[in-house]
């Protein structure tokens, strides 16, 4: 993962930024803390994307312009690896869901 500024994140390595969704509460995380958060969550299977799936989302992401510290969608504020992992998400970006085949 990169930080805006171009050079490599370490797990370690807070981004101080709030999340739009957790409110000023969580105000700074690593590339660590939102992997480890993302397995703590239960999604019931039958609600989650299919592996290959989640994989083109996190790619067509990776591309994308909007791609904040390579962990947050600018169009949306969320976490990329939250956002992508429901069957019926889709991308937010304003000239089109870019995660349809």
């Amino acid at each position: 993962m990169m930080a805006a500024s171009g050079q490599p994140l370490t797990p370690e390595q807070p981004i101080v930024r709030p999340c739009t969704h957790c409110g000023p509460g969580l105000n700074f995380f690593t590339p660590q803390l939102i992997a480890d958060r993302l397995k703590e969550i239960p999604l019931e299977p039958s609600l989650a994307a299919e592996t290959a799936t989640y994989q083109k989302r996190m790619e067509a992401c990776a591309a994308c312009e909007a791609l904040s510290e390579q962990v947050l969608c600018a169009h949306c504020g969320c976490f990329i690896l939250f956002r992508a992992r429901p069957a019926k998400s889709y991308c937010p970006h304003p000239a089109g869901d870019r995660w349809i085949n």
